[in-house]
């Protein structure tokens, strides 16, 4: 049987976006099929496009406040030696997990060689992440616009990450959903979208880290905790102060040290000076451990908040994004707190300390859910993957 091919963004060093690729090949190890993640260095050098049109529509469609950060990310890493070998280390350990857990193809230099590589797969897996966002579409790599016809396209758990598609890609979103046999999306939002361009209903389905336990992660990091004595653990992606004020509130009321992940997607200025801790040689296995023994969790990240229902823990997550941010992606963190029946979890700079503090952690209505969810998401695969053997 020639092997699946899933095109997931393992190689973006973000924790969220390799270990949901990870678990993407946990559950083609589980399905006993055989598979490769394809290699990957950058979608863009794979696109047909002009690529000064694609950059012009990406300045329309992305947001410029979270530009900013990643050139200032930049910035002081020229400026400051200490920031610059912080940033090396955290590469580094992003690229030692990549080397030694994802089973990869061999890389392709451009779109011609991938086009000649997909013949060798009997289907192909998108998902999950946001790889359907405005500017995803635009390069077409995770679109499979570079797959034949004759071969099988799926989608699994894959978010379009916004609530509305500009009028110039509504074309190019029904051509490429409609080429696709099976499709399953990560939030509700995204299906009522596919349903309104392509008059299709698609089921909702779980992110695939969700697919699995948190005793079931334990294989990929060691069991004693990483820090020394008890913690608050925050790993904020936004530049948004307020919720870094309520954290130190917090810190005062709890007498807990304050362990974060900084400087992620973009340079955030009131991350310095934060923190107890702010480790950098940090990767996605140590990112679990950080979560699985804090006392307290606070997040404005999708993933963090996964592992944090998945270990059972205190977590609280903010809002990313306002609500009129045209590239706001709160809705993934809304479906998930909404089908695990955890909505509540959900604050803003506004609560009362004592109300965060005394917040009832009850887990058993979210796990529950989590394993009705488990049991369609599988029987999706299941369906969409059926007969490949055959071939």
């Amino acid at each position: 049987m020639k092997p699946v091919g899933l095109v997931t963004c393992y190689f973006h060093h973000n924790y969220g976006s390799m270990l949901q690729a990870y678990a993407t090949e946990m559950v083609m190890r589980e399905m006993q099929l055989p598979f490769q993640t394809i290699a990957c260095k950058a979608p863009i050098d794979y696109m047909e496009e002009n690529r000064i049109i694609y950059l012009i529509k990406k300045m329309l469609i992305g947001d410029w406040k979270m530009r900013l950060g990643k050139m200032k990310i930049e910035y002081e890493k020229r400026l400051d030696p200490v920031f610059a070998k912080n940033w090396c280390d955290r590469n580094e350990a992003f690229n030692k997990f990549s080397d030694e857990y994802f089973h990869l193809s061999p890389y392709c230099k451009d779109r011609e060689a991938l086009k000649l590589m997909a013949e060798n797969y009997s289907a192909f897996i998108v998902g999950s992440d946001q790889l359907w966002r405005t500017d995803s579409v635009e390069h077409g790599y995770y679109t499979l616009d570079w797959v034949p016809d004759n071969i099988r396209k799926i989608a699994y758990s894959t978010s379009i990450g916004v609530k509305h598609v500009p009028w110039f890609q509504v074309e190019k979103n029904k051509r490429f959903m409609n080429r696709f046999e099976y499709i399953a999306l990560r939030e509700q939002s995204a299906c009522d979208l596919v349903y309104k361009l392509t008059g299709r209903k698609v089921q909702v389905v779980l992110d695939p880290t969700l697919l699995f336990t948190g005793e079931q992660w334990m294989h990929i990091q060691q069991v004693e905790p990483i820090v020394k004595g008890k913690y608050i653990f925050c790993y904020l992606l936004g530049n948004n102060p307020n919720q870094r004020t309520l954290i130190k509130r917090i810190q005062r009321e709890t007498d807990l040290k304050i362990v974060a992940l900084q400087h992620l997607d973009e340079y955030i200025k009131s991350d310095e000076g934060f923190a107890d801790e702010a480790p950098y040689n940090v990767g996605p296995r140590e990112f679990l451990n950080y979560i699985r023994n804090a006392e307290y969790i606070f997040t404005d990240s999708f993933h963090c908040s996964v592992f944090s229902i998945l270990y059972k823990k205190r977590f609280f997550t903010f809002s990313r994004f306002n609500e009129n941010v045209r590239q706001s992606t709160n809705t993934r963190i809304d479906n998930l707190l909404n089908i695990t029946g955890l909505s509540q979890r959900k604050i803003d700079c506004k609560y009362d300390l004592k109300l965060i503090l005394d917040m009832p952690c009850n887990y058993t209505g979210a796990e529950d859910r989590l394993n009705l969810l488990r049991q369609s998401s599988r029987a999706y695969l299941h369906t969409a993957l059926a007969g490949l053997n055959e071939r």
